[in-house]
């Protein structure tokens, strides 16, 4: 299939009911690409079902018999794949305010272009997103490029949605073996969806990247570190301190929060996170999916509050030694201990001495 789109001019599809608008396009793009036109969704959603060698849909809103919202919906819900994460770029006109672009955010765009548009605008927008398609399709052509691509952001370099799904169920099956505990953080961009509408995909990317950069730095070794969703990242803090991690999510917000984005215009961007901490009670029924709904309710807490904050939940008991709980570790007791909360230590005593015994034995032996 490759070879085939290769001996060609890359195909955009065109779809306004506006025929001047169409023309347009067909104008600016034509030397490049060859342009097809479609008067109104239907139309739209015929051709791409027929004709796998399209790589980008530019699209209006306001159509009749399907309009862009309707078609959108119909590609991202798609079963073939090649239609499901077409590039959908929507063009946007002086009556489609914030609101219906947000309504088009959510439903899937993939970026969007106002019109009038500039000939210049239009042809990055359609080079950089013919090219995305393409890298898509080599990726896709193996399993194996498959398995990566879903496992590592491409934006970021950051492990992806799968990656710490993964990770996080070997934690917890790890804690229902041997004990032990762990704390989850999920941190929001606050507005991401206004500032990816105002400044563009471009700005946006840089900016996940800068974050995603920014918190590589912040994490140990064996904290787990990814980015789940468009403007979504997820921490996982092995044996941590509720309280050092309460710490560690106002250094990161206050560091974004002094973060300058330079714009093409000379002028410059800011922004916030919001962030929320679950320190979660484990036990034999715990699963990752149901921990990171609890998370995301701490998270919605932040944002409901304005954002800008960080808001933490523990479910935690004080009886941590209560029959059909976990054992805790050593770093859990340590932990324990420090917090002056030795009584909950004492009635793990006798697992903590037979988790310790080798090395006590070895301390003895040593010091002979």
């Amino acid at each position: 299939m490759n070879d085939v789109i290769a001996q060609f001019k890359p195909r955009i599809l065109a779809v306004d009911d506006s025929k001047v608008m169409r023309r347009a396009i067909a104008k600016i793009l034509g030397n490049e690409y060859e342009v097809i036109e479609a008067e109104h969704g239907e139309d739209a959603w015929t051709l791409l079902m027929n004709d796998e060698t399209i790589q980008v849909v530019f699209t209006d809103l306001s159509m009749p018999y399907l309009d862009g919202y309707g078609l959108l919906e119909r590609i991202r819900q798609a079963e073939d794949d090649r239609i499901r994460e077409m590039p959908v770029i929507i063009i946007t006109g002086k009556d489609d305010d914030e609101t219906a672009q947000q309504q088009a955010f959510h439903k899937g765009a993939t970026d969007f272009i106002s019109k009038p548009f500039e000939s210049v605008q239009l042809q990055a927008r359609a080079k950089a997103h013919v090219q995305f398609e393409l890298t898509a399709r080599k990726l896709s052509e193996t399993s194996a490029q498959l398995e990566t691509q879903s496992a590592i952001d491409g934006i970021t370099n950051l492990g992806g949605q799968r990656y710490f799904c993964k990770v996080a169920d070997e934690t917890l099956a790890y804690i229902k073996r041997h004990g032990g505990h762990f704390i989850l953080l999920r941190m929001d961009i606050d507005h991401f969806e206004s500032l990816f509408i105002k400044n563009g995909k471009p700005v946006a990317d840089s900016i996940l990247r800068e974050v995603g950069q920014h918190l590589a730095k912040r994490v140990r070794h064996e904290d787990k570190l990814a980015r789940v969703g468009l403007a979504k990242f997820a921490m996982l803090f092995p044996a941590a301190n509720l309280e050092e991690t309460q710490q560690l999510a106002e250094r990161i917000r206050r560091d974004i929060e002094s973060l300058e984005f330079k714009l093409k215009n000379n002028k410059s961007l800011r922004i916030t996170v919001s962030i929320g901490i679950l320190e979660p009670q484990l036990n034999p029924d715990s699963e990752i999916s149901a921990l990171m709904e609890e998370a995301e309710a701490c998270l919605s807490e932040a944002v409901t509050q304005g954002g800008n904050r960080v808001s933490t939940r523990t479910t935690v008991t004080d009886v941590l030694g209560v029959s059909g709980m976990y054992a805790i570790d050593v770093s859990t007791a340590i932990r324990l201990i420090h917090e002056g909360r030795a009584e909950l230590v004492k009635p793990h005593t006798a697992s903590l001495l037979k988790e310790l015994r080798p090395l006590l034995e070895f301390l003895s032996q040593a010091t002979e």
